[in-house]
């Protein structure tokens, strides 16, 4: 047995031993880190329709400073791994280049948000809870670290029975009522634009806000590319906006301004705001 297998043997062994205590994430950050390097990881609790529960972080970049407030704040809601989440079925290790779409890198949530994490690879662990719980964790590298190898993918795959006992059995012991239910965010996106648009241009509008090419939006809604290029036409001048990167803003923006339990569009109390 070579000193790292040893030393890998150890950390969980640790880890079932202290799974009791308030610090065992950082022993399941400790058994991943020293399996494989990474610079971020986050242990996330997605729930149906609500903002995502923090568990644990560490964030070892220079970028990591408002990172996860500004995603809570909407941003998460065009996430890929979010939206795969909506999937109750996603189960395993998960590659951001697998998942997301194909315009991603062009996308405004990349170019907002993503790229301005530090954050250039992502890998993720999805163990589903219950209907309604799912856990994640998030393991990120930044430029310094790289992106992650083949190697790298099939040693965190063979980690995957580890990490789900660790996940059942984490989320038996912490304390749920601390982690209510908050459906505002997802309500919000459901609702944004609906006093303004059509059915058909908020479908579009969506596909687009998570990356998807006009190609790809066409191939998922079963219509002309020329019909989607002209959804979006119609959404920019509804919304008084001509870019992709104005839609992105004003869809963060308004997201701020709604009412919890409430089903008006964002957009209204935004522009009575600003009026």
């Amino acid at each position: 047995m070579s000193s790292k297998q040893r030393e890998l043997y150890q950390n969980i062994i640790k880890m079932i031993h202290d799974i009791d205590e308030p610090n065992a994430p950082s022993h399941l950050l400790g058994l991943i880190s020293k399996a494989v390097p990474i610079d971020s990881f986050i242990l996330f609790c997605y729930r149906k329709q609500a903002i995502p529960d923090v568990l644990f972080e560490q964030l070892n970049y220079p970028e990591r400073d408002n990172t996860l407030a500004k995603y809570l704040d909407g941003a998460y809601l065009l996430d890929p791994f979010y939206q795969l989440s909506l999937n109750h079925k996603a189960v395993g290790l998960y590659h951001l280049k697998e998942i997301a779409p194909d315009h991603f890198r062009q996308s405004e949530y990349y170019h907002k948000y993503y790229k301005n994490s530090g954050l250039v690879d992502e890998l993720n662990y999805f163990f589903p809870l219950d209907e309604n719980n799912l856990m994640v964790i998030a393991l990120g590298r930044t430029k310094k670290k790289g992106r992650f190898s083949k190697k790298d993918k099939v040693i965190l795959h063979d980690l995957i029975p580890i990490v789900e006992y660790f996940c059942a059995t984490y989320w038996a012991k912490i304390d749920r009522k601390k982690h209510e239910t908050n459906e505002q965010f997802a309500r919000g996106m459901t609702n944004f634009g609906k006093s303004i648009l059509t059915e058909k241009e908020r479908e579009v509008m969506h596909f687009l806000l998570k990356g998807h090419s006009a190609k790809s939006t066409a191939q998922k809604m079963k219509i002309a590319p020329g019909t989607v290029k002209l959804h979006r036409s119609n959404i920019y001048t509804k919304l008084d906006i001509g870019s992709q990167t104005e839609l992105f803003s004003l869809f963060i923006d308004a997201l701020s301004h709604i009412k919890h339990n409430n089903d008006e569009d964002p957009l209204i109390k935004y522009h009575r705001h600003t009026a």
